[in-house]
């Protein structure tokens, strides 16, 4: 069982993703903004983060550098309804290991997860 945190301003999303997550054997965390998603990440000390790339309260590269600091091997998951190449392939840079486009199926989800997780 991995621990995985959902960071989006999306509460449907986020709810929906859970529930993917949770059916899936895995411990599921949530946050509305990056600020309350980074004092999770220091509690429980996610396995894997999912956290939507463009959110208001937030620099979204940054995050990314940030979780990588405080965890070097944590596995982060960008999701985004944009397909701004430019973004995407900084947020890789920053140290995401893949991105999601929404909305996804569950199955791309499952998969993505599980591959990241095995690794």
């Amino acid at each position: 069982m991995a621990k995985i945190l959902v960071i989006d301003d999306s509460p449907l999303f986020r709810l929906l993703l859970k529930e993917i997550l949770v059916k899936d054997g895995n411990e599921c965390y949530d946050a509305s903004t990056v600020a309350e998603g980074l004092a999770l990440f220091l509690k429980e000390t996610p396995d894997l983060v999912i956290k939507d790339l463009v959110m208001e309260d937030s620099d979204p590269l940054e995050i990314i550098k940030e979780l990588k600091r405080l965890k070097p091997d944590i596995k982060i998951v960008i999701c985004s309804t944009s397909t701004q190449k430019s973004l995407i392939y900084q947020a890789i840079r920053a140290g995401a290991q893949d991105f999601l486009l929404k909305p996804f199926n569950t199955d791309e989800v499952i998969k993505t997860i599980r591959r990241l997780l095995a690794n």
